[in-house]
């Protein structure tokens, strides 16, 4: 009985604590953010690094590769679709004098992944750069997705981390040094009604990274960086583009530019960030968002985007 009491007496402690830190807090991560956006922190330079970008026949993947290569790294080009994969190393070489090669592959296979590694290793070096950006958005059909789906999608948002970090990563730890990209989504910080594979999918992608990111400092890796990129709605997929204005979505969360994506997750991987939301106030929301009660972030949630998720589900699903 009085353990009891104890504890509620310190759960009302710690309520009535947030309440009166809260604004503090806010204001604290507005400021951080803006000197974030004034101070320019130093980048290293990754000249004549090799990398492994997933997902790079086109859109943010394609953009990522771009703007490796314009600092110098050399690009292994992933991609299932291999005609995108080659167009994207058409126009790395078009621009830039670096070297580049287009790999199809199936990401979910352990096998294609690890013959990826022997392959760029030998025609381009060892790997000290993965940008596991590889993903699948939507189901078919969202709210009745066939099993395969649903399999499909999870092996390609998350297992695929798992064969591509098996592969390059004991590299990385010979080396002493490295980064890891693994492009998540908003999905991955809140969770996105009628879309539960997705969610769940980006959710196990942003946990996995935190882990990995505590096992590097555990084994004083401190020269691998783990970063973690949690994206709202890119306008460099059509399909998602002409959803997001049916919805309306774009009213809440803007339509990202891909090379201004790229850029800036290029920037914080060289900047040692361990994860960037876009856009900024994201981050905002979702630290706001963690200092109540589950039940309150859920109600929040559904007050300021109920109706966008109901004309998904009317339209799409």
């Amino acid at each position: 009985m009085e353990r009891d009491l104890f504890i509620i007496l310190l759960t009302a402690l710690l309520i009535i604590m947030l309440v009166l830190f809260s604004p503090l807090l806010l204001i604290f991560i507005i400021l951080s953010k803006i000197w974030e956006c004034i101070i320019c922190k130093p980048t290293k330079s990754i000249a004549n690094e090799v990398a492994v970008v997933t997902g790079a026949a086109g859109g943010l993947g394609r953009a990522i590769a771009l703007e490796l290569a314009k600092r110098g790294c050399h690009i292994a080009v992933v991609d299932v679709n291999i005609k995108g994969a080659e167009e994207t190393v058409k126009q790395i070489h078009e621009i830039f004098k670096v070297k580049a090669k287009a790999y199809k592959v199936n990401v979910t296979s352990f096998a294609e992944i690890t013959d990826l590694k022997a392959n760029v290793e030998q025609d381009l070096g060892s790997v000290t750069i993965l940008i596991n950006n590889a993903g699948i958005l939507l189901h078919s059909k969202p709210l009745d997705p066939a099993p395969e789906d649903v399999q499909r999608m999870i092996d390609v948002n998350l297992t695929s981390h798992f064969w591509t970090k098996f592969a390059f990563l004991s590299t990385m730890k010979k080396l002493r040094k490295g980064n890891i990209v693994t492009i998540s989504s908003v999905g991955g910080l809140v969770p996105l009604p009628f879309n539960t594979a997705y969610t769940a999918s980006k959710f196990g992608a942003t946990g996995h990274m935190k882990a990995l990111r505590m096992e590097l400092a555990l084994e004083k890796q401190h020269n691998i960086h783990v970063t973690t990129v949690m994206p709202s709605f890119l306008d460099t997929n059509d399909e998602i583009s002409q959803m997001v204005h049916v919805i309306k979505a774009n009213r809440v969360y803007p339509l990202i530019k891909g090379k201004e994506a790229a850029n800036r997750i290029v920037r914080g991987m060289l900047a040692g960030e361990r994860e960037i939301k876009l856009p900024y106030f994201v981050d905002t929301l979702h630290r706001i968002l963690n200092l109540l009660p589950i039940k309150w972030q859920e109600e929040l949630l559904l007050l300021t985007t109920s109706k966008i998720f109901l004309k998904f589900k009317k339209n799409f699903a």
